[in-house]
């Protein structure tokens, strides 16, 4: 599985959240679900996106609980219902997942058991433990489906 190392510099985004499990199937339907609410949301507020469109899904671990929140690019405004979040500049091991939503996890299993594990890098868990970017190449469960998952790290070379 190929990765690539690149740097984010801080950046804002608006999004809303939802409590996860520690059950992965569970997770899946939850955020399957959550993307619905979500995306009726933006279009509520005038905020859905078209052309070159860009979401976000961060995972974040708050308490001792995991959370997961869909979020946007932010554009001047915070509306009702949505918070605002701020995204620290931080190196980023960087992985498409190819293929369909519910193989996601193959993804991250291979990410955490065949990429970390033999190379320098530490995960980062201060801001969020990964999160995935959604652009026009993300169809649903189609194979040709592409989302990138973005995960912090640490590593003594990089500093």
């Amino acid at each position: 599985m190929n990765y690539t190392l690149r740097k984010l510099e801080t950046f804002l985004v608006i999004g809303q959240e939802v409590e996860l499990t520690q059950n992965q199937r569970k997770n899946i339907e939850i955020s399957t679900r959550f993307w619905r609410i979500f995306n009726r949301n933006l279009k509520k507020e005038h905020l859905s996106q078209s052309g070159n469109w860009l979401k976000y899904a961060f995972m974040e671990r708050k308490n001792g609980q995991l959370f997961y929140f869909c979020a946007i690019p932010f554009q001047g405004e915070v509306p009702s219902g949505f918070s605002l979040k701020e995204i620290r500049a931080h190196w980023y091991l960087v992985v498409e997942h190819c293929g369909s939503m519910n193989r996601i996890y193959e993804t991250y299993g291979k990410i955490y058991q065949d990429i970390l594990p033999y190379t320098n890098f530490h995960p980062l868990k201060e801001d969020c433990i990964h999160f995935e970017k959604y652009d026009q190449r993300f169809h649903w469960n189609r194979k040709d489906s592409i989302i990138e998952i973005w995960i912090p790290i640490r590593n003594a070379e990089m500093s």
